[in-house]
């Protein structure tokens, strides 16, 4: 084996530990896993959610739900807590938040049929068929329910408190299956039969929240994934559309301002990531940076001067704050 020059013997063992990695020798992860990883890290892109988790768009809530279970176990880092990862580290961290944010869609009803119908026209036939058809099956449940709700509104007396609390019941449990939007309608004419009863008031409020937010990340989780491929008008349409549902959102302002500047949509952008340093939740250095950037690029100087210097109040070793001063 070749030494370098100067280089005692025993340096050839570290040449041949380099190699022995190279190969995923030393790697605390099945040969198989690696695979698996360098194989996602490829794909991931261009993978449904349903790929990722591994199931058919047909996929009942059960049926996800223990797929994302199995593959959880795999990917979740803290599974391989204190072991040698290597270069896998990154991947399986990477791959455990795709899996993690596919599940996040899947599992919710309303935001599976979101997707669904965003996704149909990259699907083939065959999945869009069965799609189609989960799609009749779910409004033909819906009708049920409706239904039902009706005539549970119809109640008089004391039969209206025992039917709001039937219906209180059957929302928890939509609730817990992913049926947000069901148990909210159901909550609704729940509350309407028993409008002073405060659990109902309180189960309501907190699905109503949690719909908000789910929007919310679905169209973050759609800026991220435009931006990803630079198709920038859309990803500012999806990150504005996440602010636009959750006015604290400091990510979905953010986004669409850096999404803005970089298509060269500077006022837009100066806009956005005002709104962003306003709702900044633990400083607003990067949003504030780009409205420095924007208000460069528009030519006002003492604003862009402003912002700036409050960056450098705050860190003063802040390279690009510096860099970007020098220009006002």
């Amino acid at each position: 084996m070749f030494k370098s020059a100067g280089s005692p013997a025993g340096d050839n063992s570290s040449v041949a530990s380099v190699l022995h990695n190279a190969r995923g020798g030393g790697i605390d992860l099945p040969e198989e896993l690696r695979n698996e990883l360098a194989d996602f890290d490829k794909r991931s892109r261009t993978l449904s959610h349903y790929e990722v988790i591994g199931v058919g768009p047909d996929a009942d809530g059960g049926s996800i739900r223990r797929a994302y279970l199995d593959k959880s176990r795999r990917y979740h880092p803290d599974a391989w807590y204190g072991k040698n990862l290597g270069s896998y580290g990154p991947l399986l961290s990477k791959a455990f938040q795709r899996l993690s944010t596919a599940y996040q869609v899947l599992a919710d009803e309303d935001l599976r049929a979101q997707y669904d119908k965003q996704t149909a026209a990259k699907l083939n036939a065959t999945d869009r068929a069965a799609i189609e058809r989960r799609k009749l099956s779910r409004e033909e449940e819906e009708r049920r329910h409706r239904e039902g709700r009706e005539r549970l509104l119809r109640s008089k007396g004391f039969a209206r408190i025992a039917a709001a609390r039937q219906l209180y019941q059957d929302a928890v449990g939509m609730a817990e299956h992913g049926e947000r939007a069901r148990a909210i309608a159901t909550l609704q004419a729940a509350k309407e039969l028993d409008p002073r009863r405060p659990e109902i008031a309180d189960k309501l409020a907190q699905l109503e929240l949690e719909a908000q937010k789910a929007r919310a990340r679905f169209a973050l989780q759609n800026g991220r994934e435009h931006e990803e491929k630079n198709e920038l008008p859309a990803a500012i349409a999806a990150f504005a559309q996440a602010f636009q549902i959750d006015p604290q959102s400091y990510e979905g302002a953010l986004g669409a301002a850096r999404c803005a500047f970089a298509a060269g949509e500077v006022h837009k952008a100066s806009g956005f990531a005002a709104k962003a340093a306003e709702v900044a939740p633990n400083g607003e250095v990067e949003a504030r940076i780009l409205l420095g950037k924007a208000f460069i690029e528009l030519g006002f100087k003492a604003k862009a001067r402003h912002e700036l210097t409050l960056v450098l109040s705050q860190h003063p070793d802040h390279k690009e704050a510096r860099v970007l001063l020098k220009r006002v």
